[in-house]
Parts: C-alpha cells; structure tokens; sequence
C-alpha cells in the first residue's frame, strides 16, 4: 500500500466530512422547505436547528443566499466548494472520473436560477455526490484511501446528528458506525473522546452538548 502523507490525511477526511455535510444540510433542508412553505419564519428556527447565525432578511433571501451565496461561509454551496477543493488536492489519489462526480454536483448546485423549481436542481446536486461516494467505491483501489474518506463522512454524521438534535435510534446507529471506521482506521484518534462521547450519547436524556465536544476531541 502507498504511504498516505499526512496533508493527505487531512484533505481525505475533510472531504469526507463536507460532503457528507452537504449531503445532510440538503436532506434536512428539502424536510424544513416543506415547513416554511406553510410558516415563512420557520427559517429562523432552521437556523437555530444548524447553529448557524441568522443573517438573512425573509425566507426568499435566506433560500437564495443559503443554497449558493459564495460569500456566505454557511451556504451549501460554500460546503461544496470546501468538499471539492480537497478533491482537487487529491485528484492523483482519487482519478479523475471519481472526482469529475464531485464537481457535476457544483455545477448542478452554481447553476440554479429559477428558485420556484429549486428542488429538482437540488435532487441533482444530491444525486451526483452519491454517485460520487460510489464512484469513490468502485474506482478506488488503495482500501485505506476509501476508508479514511469514509471516516470523515461518519464523524461529521454524528456531529451534525447531535448539533440537529436527531433521536437515540439515529445517534446511536451514527456512533456504532463511527466506532467501526476508527477501528477499521490506521491513523491516530482519541479513543477515550470516543468512549466519553458514546456514554453522553447512551445517556437518557442524551447530552447532547457535551456529546458535540467529546466528538469534536476524536481526531
């Protein structure tokens, strides 16, 4: 097996992690349009859900800036581009078909204009990051490549499950498979975080902040 340099590393998990954010943002945003489609101001409380600041005048101005405002370091868009500047870094590692998946999914997302049928776009953009990760699967051949990626996909899984608030089953089953990937890894991790952040988890009622920080000790 090659050896994986550590700047590697790093841009293997985060690209691991800011896609699998994408992924989640767009599936709870397409649950929370539903919402405000029926209570306009429920965009204030989506983002008190996600912990990001509310910056935004109306929903019509938080769904255009959140989806693709580049200048809004919380947009979707801002978490794609991180997603892919990692993918570039990694082009030799991954091919360029793996990565030309990852950048289709950008290209779906910059080029929504029409905001009454927004959806769809964003079915699209959603589409192409899973044939990204399954590109990711079946063109890969380095094993421990594959695996740090999908390390990253699940530490930000539980991350982002605990800052949203999602229930025991969801969290738990988050953890179990976060537990698997660390085992399954070679690179350096903080187990007792880990250990500490599952019993939080496992706890009734779950503390869900002190979860967040064990998690965010872990690597």
């Amino acid at each position: 097996m090659d050896i994986i340099s550590v700047d590697k590393v790093d841009n293997l998990l985060w690209l691991g992690r800011y896609s699998e954010r994408v992924y989640i943002t767009i599936r709870e945003f397409f649950r929370g349009y539903d919402r405000m489609i029926e209570n306009p101001d429920f965009y204030i409380q989506y983002c008190q859900n996600f912990q990001i600041p509310n910056i935004y005048t109306s929903l019509d101005d938080f769904v255009q800036r959140y989806v693709k405002d580049e200048t809004d370091m919380n947009s979707i868009v801002s978490n794609l581009n991180r997603a892919y500047d990692n993918c570039i870094v990694l082009r030799n590692e991954l091919g360029s078909e793996t990565m030309s998946y990852l950048e289709l999914s950008l290209d779906s997302l910059k080029s929504i204009e029409d905001f009454h049928s927004f959806i769809m776009d964003l079915q699209g953009t959603l589409d192409y990051i899973l044939a990204f990760w399954a590109c990711l699967d079946d063109n890969v051949q380095n094993y421990e490549i594959r695996n740090i990626v999908k390390l990253g996909k699940r530490l930000e899984r539980l991350d982002m499950y605990l800052r949203l608030r999602k229930p025991v089953d969801e969290l738990t089953m988050a953890c179990e498979t976060l537990d698997h990937r660390l085992k399954k890894s070679k690179i350096p991790y903080d187990r007792e975080s880990f250990l500490k952040a599952r019993r939080l988890i496992y706890s009734d009622p779950v503390e869900y902040v002190r979860a967040i920080t064990q998690v965010e000790r872990i690597i």
